[in-house]
C-alpha cells in the first residue's frame, strides 16, 4: 500500500517573503503622505542612482533582459503547477499540500516583485506631481489657449516637416533616422532639459540606451508603444511603432529611468526632451504629438475650431499622422482593451489620479509649461 507524501512547504521562509510585500506597499502608501519627504530622499537621491546602475549593468546586453525575465517567471509558475499536480496523479502528494505550496510559492514571488519593484524604482510614484515641482498651473484652460497652441504645433509641425522631406508631401509616411541614431539624438537633450524639469545631478547620469523590444507583436496588440521595466532599469519601445511617434516614445521611456514614474510626467517629459533635440525629426515627432493631445482637448470645447486647425496641416503632416492611426486601429480588440483595464489598475493602484486617463493629462503639464513662459511652448 503506497504512502502519500507530505512535502515540506517552507511556509516560514514563503510567508516572511510575501510579508515583506506587504510591509513594502505599506510603507509607499505612507509616503504618498510624505511627498517632500520622498522628493528628497529618493526622487532627488537614491531613486536615479538605482535605475542608472541597473540600466548600464543591463545595458551591456544588447537585446530586452526584460522580455526574458518576464518568460522565466511565467515559466517557474507554470512549472511548478505542472510539478504539483503530476505529483498529485501519481499519488506522490496531497492535493491539498500541493495546493498549499503553491499558494505559499507564488506569495512568495510576488512579494519579492512588489518589494523590489517599489524599492528599485515604485516609490518615485510617491513624489509631488511636476505641476508641484516646478510650480506650474494648467488647469482651467481656456478654448482660445488651447486653439493658440495647438496652432503653434501645427506650425512648427509643418516647419519641421518641409526641413525633412524638401516638399509639403513626400507622397508616403516620413521614415526617421535609425534606432542607434535616433537614441543618440535623444540622450543628448536631457542637459537641455534640466532646469526645465528640474532634474536632479543624479538623474543626468549615464543610462543604458533604450532597446527595441522583441515581443512587438504582443505590444502590438495591447496598442503599447512601449514600457518601463525597474528590475532592469531598461526603457522598452514597440519596434512597430509608427515612425513619426518613435522619438517621443523613445523619450517617453528614457524619461521613466529619469524617475518620471506618472504617464502624463513621462508624455510632457518626452515631449520637452525631443522637442530640445538639435535635429529636425525628434522635434518634428514631438511637435506632432503635442498638437493631438491639445487638438483633442480642444475638440472636446470647439469641435469646429479643432477641424479648422486639422486641416491648416501640411498634407504630408497629415499623412504621417492617417498612417499612425490605421497602423494601431488594426489590433483594436479583445487584447487591446484588457491591457487598458490591466495598465488601468495598476495605475489605479500606485494612486495615479484618473488611471489610464492619465496619459491625456499631459495637456495641462504643457499649458503649465507655456504659462510659465509667457503663454508659449516654443520660443516666439
Amino acid at each position: 500500500m503506497s504512502t502519500v507524501m507530505e512535502h515540506e512547504l517552507h511556509w516560514r521562509s514563503r510567508l516572511a517573503l510575501a510579508g515583506t510585500g506587504v510591509v513594502t506597499f505599506g510603507l509607499f502608501r505612507l509616503l504618498i503622505m510624505a511627498p517632500g519627504f520622498t522628493e528628497t530622499i529618493y526622487g532627488r537621491g537614491i531613486g536615479p542612482l538605482f535605475a542608472s546602475l541597473l540600466s548600464n549593468i543591463s545595458g551591456i546586453i544588447p537585446v530586452s533582459l526584460a522580455e526574458i525575465l518576464v518568460v522565466v517567471f511565467v515559466v517557474r509558475q507554470l512549472s511548478g503547477v505542472i510539478k504539483g499536480f503530476s505529483q498529485v496523479r501519481n499519488d506522490d502528494r496531497q492535493f491539498s499540500n500541493a495546493i498549499a505550496a503553491g499558494v505559499l510559492r507564488l506569495g512568495a514571488d510576488v512579494g519579492i516583485v512588489v518589494t523590489t519593484f517599489y524599492l528599485l524604482w515604485g516609490f518615485n510614484y510617491a513624489r509631488p506631481s511636476l505641476e508641484v515641482r516646478q510650480q506650474w498651473n494648467g488647469s482651467h484652460a481656456q478654448v482660445e489657449e488651447l486653439a493658440r497652441l495647438a496652432q503653434e504645433m501645427i506650425n512648427a509641425a509643418n516647419f519641421e516637416y518641409v526641413s525633412i522631406t524638401g516638399s509639403e508631401d513626400l507622397g508616403q509616411p516620413t521614415t526617421a533616422p535609425q534606432h542607434a541614431t535616433l537614441v543618440e539624438q535623444l540622450s543628448n537633450c536631457w542637459k537641455s532639459a534640466e532646469g526645465i524639469l528640474g532634474l536632479p545631478r543624479s538623474a543626468l547620469l549615464r543610462f543604458g540606451n533604450p532597446k527595441r523590444s522583441w515581443a512587438s507583436f504582443v505590444l502590438d496588440y495591447g496598442q503599447t508603444s512601449g514600457f518601463y521595466f525597474p528590475w532592469t532599469g531598461e526603457a522598452n519601445y514597440n519596434w512597430g511603432t509608427p515612425d513619426v511617434s518613435t522619438p517621443q516614445v523613445i523619450a517617453h521611456e528614457m524619461s521613466h529611468q529619469r524617475g518620471f514614474a506618472r504617464e502624463d510626467e513621462a508624455n510632457f517629459a518626452g515631449y520637452l526632451a525631443a522637442s530640445l533635440s538639435d535635429e529636425s525629426y525628434p522635434r518634428y515627432s514631438a511637435y506632432v504629438f503635442a498638437q493631438r493631445q491639445l487638438l483633442s482637448a480642444l475638440s472636446g470645447y470647439d469641435t469646429d475650431h479643432a477641424r479648422e486647425l486639422v486641416r491648416q496641416r501640411l498634407p504630408g503632416v497629415q499623412r504621417d499622422i492617417r498612417a499612425a492611426n490605421a497602423y494601431w486601429q488594426q489590433f483594436e480588440g479583445h487584447a487591446s482593451r484588457t491591457t487598458r483595464s490591466m495598465n488601468n489598475a495598476y495605475l489605479r493602484t500606485n494612486r495615479v489620479p484618473g488611471g489610464i486617463l492619465s496619459y491625456n493629462r499631459s495637456v495641462e503639464l504643457l499649458i503649465g509649461y507655456a504659462r510659465s513662459r509667457g503663454g508659449w511652448l516654443i520660443n516666439p
